[in-house]
């Protein structure tokens, strides 16, 4: 953990316009504080120019161990060729950029609960030792007391900052801020500050980026309208991945693209599927929404119109559950933990305009994942309810979102095993997990075995709730007999028989 002597730290909170100064630096110059064999952290929704500058000394490091959170960009090290120079490590999410690398086997996934990440710095349990050696992040600009906001994407960047012997800062100043709660840091504890503000395209250069790069008439129009809808909802991540898009134009649909920032319309299933959910869910209740689909489309599908006093406890928003906060549909009245007040760790999925209706807003706080992944914490809220979208469950209850009819990895876990948890361990709470009856392609995702390899991320033990579009098993405290009878029972029809037949083999005499 980093430490100063008190004096030594007062005289430069009092100095701190001078430290700025003086620790402002070009990328290049930041990405030089990184020496072969150093551990360096980036998390998630990470700086730009500093990993730009790092790749670009690939050839003068050694052995260098990055731990990355959903990477969105690739310097080098994604692809094979710089193995001796970069190990690269993913955790918590790999994301669409991080897929095709673990697909290479050029990164390994790190299994680790987010809530735990800060233990095993502590306890030195990582891979070689146990010491943080460099941290690069983003942050805003210093407020006239000095201290630096993370932004929206808060995620777990304080409790990494808190443990780094070097911070590397990039100073956005097209960063939305102030948010309220644990999401500063004082520009004093930054070793290496980057201005480096977060460019903002406009609707011309979109236009001319498409067309230089598709000459199709129809498919550039289906690009431009899909880049300009996200640059009106994420304007933040468009700007940092500018100098990406033109590759993916090639690579990737228009519909592929907007779904991957979550503005594609809801499936049909969605609306059926909240309506399930809406069984399961009282007034007065405490909701975290994890990532993915169906679970983020919730909201806005109507799921949480009628009910009143809702609270919010999870580690990220979902698009328009700014609008029921401000609505009164979520105000946390009957909260047992920090009652009145929506936590988050993330933002993320609110949107450009729910970023800033957020801002500075008292309803608000946003905590570190440390906090608010902790298990034990979560279950302090009575009748929590954690609602997450998963992948595949087999009959027995074993519950994957990281794999799919076989070992390739869609996705790391994220926070939703903390969030089952904690919502199963909870006085009156409930853990929800969501999902279509059919994969893409056709398949059922209620199977009579995991696949061979997958991985499980919540064993069967705390199965608790699954519902697709069909109803609602209800597993817990049942046996896995009973178990494979919910789960057959909200499978798509066209797999009730074949599964029937599996489970006979598996559990009757």
């Amino acid at each position: 953990m980093r430490s100063s002597k008190a004096s030594g730290r007062k005289s430069r909170i009092k100095d701190w316009q001078q430290h700025y100064k003086r620790r402002t630096v070009s990328p290049e110059e930041a990405a030089r504080s990184v020496k072969s064999g150093d551990r360096v952290v980036l998390p998630f929704a990470h700086s730009t120019q500093v990993p730009l500058a790092l790749g670009q000394r690939k050839d003068e490091l050694k052995n260098v161990y990055l731990e990355i959170n959903a990477p969105w960009l690739d310097p080098c090290w994604l692809q094979p060729g710089c193995e001796e120079n970069f190990f690269v490590g993913a955790i918590n999410f790999l994301g669409p950029v991080g897929r095709p690398s673990h697909d290479a086997k050029v990164c390994s996934f790190v299994p680790c609960l987010m809530s735990l990440r800060p233990k095993l710095a502590d306890e030195k349990r990582l891979r070689l030792h146990g010491e943080i050696d460099v941290f690069i992040t983003n942050v805003s600009p210093p407020d006239k007391h000095g201290f630096c906001s993370f932004g929206p994407h808060l995620w777990n960047k304080k409790s990494l900052a808190k443990r780094a012997k070097t911070i590397i800062a990039e100073v956005d100043t097209n960063m939305v801020y102030p948010y309220r709660g644990d999401n500063f840091i004082h520009v004093t504890d930054i070793d290496y500050l980057v201005e480096a503000p977060t460019h903002r395209v406009t609707d011309k250069e979109i236009t001319d980026l498409v067309k230089k790069n598709i000459e199709d008439k129809a498919k550039q129009q289906e690009w431009i309208q899909a880049l300009l809808m996200g640059n009106k909802h994420e304007p933040e991540y468009i700007g940092r991945a500018v100098n990406m898009i033109a590759p993916m134009l090639s690579i990737i649909s228009p519909n592929f693209f907007i779904g991957l920032i979550g503005l594609e319309e809801p499936y049909p299933e969605a609306k059926t599927i909240a309506g399930y959910v809406k069984e399961l869910i009282k007034d007065g209740d405490t909701i975290e929404i994890g990532a993915g689909r169906p679970s983020t489309w919730l909201p806005r599908v109507g799921l949480f119109d009628d009910f009143e006093d809702l609270g919010i406890h999870s580690e990220m928003s979902a698009w328009g559950q700014h609008e029921l906060i401000k609505a009164g549909v979520f105000n946390g009245k009957r909260k047992t933990l920090h009652p009145g007040k929506a936590i988050f760790t993330a933002l993320d999925g609110a949107g450009w305009e729910g970023y800033q209706w957020m801002s500075d807003n008292p309803l608000i706080e946003m905590h570190d994942c440390e906090y608010v992944h902790n298990p034990t914490l979560i279950a302090q809220n009575d009748n929590m309810v954690a609602i997450n979208s998963v992948l595949q469950v087999d009959l027995t209850g074993q519950i994957t979102c990281e794999t799919q009819f076989g070992p390739r990895m869609i996705n790391g876990p994220g926070g939703q095993l903390d969030f089952h948890l904690g919502a199963y361990m909870a006085k009156g709470g409930r853990a929800i997990s969501v999902m279509r009856s059919l994969a893409f392609g056709g398949s059922s995702t209620i199977v009579s075995q995991m696949p061979e390899g997958s991985l499980v991320t919540i064993p069967r033990q705390f199965a608790d709730y699954v519902v697709t579009e069909y109803g609602i098993a209800s597993l817990a405290g049942k046996s896995h007999r009973e178990r494979a009878e919910e789960l057959i029972a909200i499978a798509h029809p066209d797999f009730r028989a074949e599964l029937k037949k599996e489970a006979r083999k598996l559990f009757c005499p």
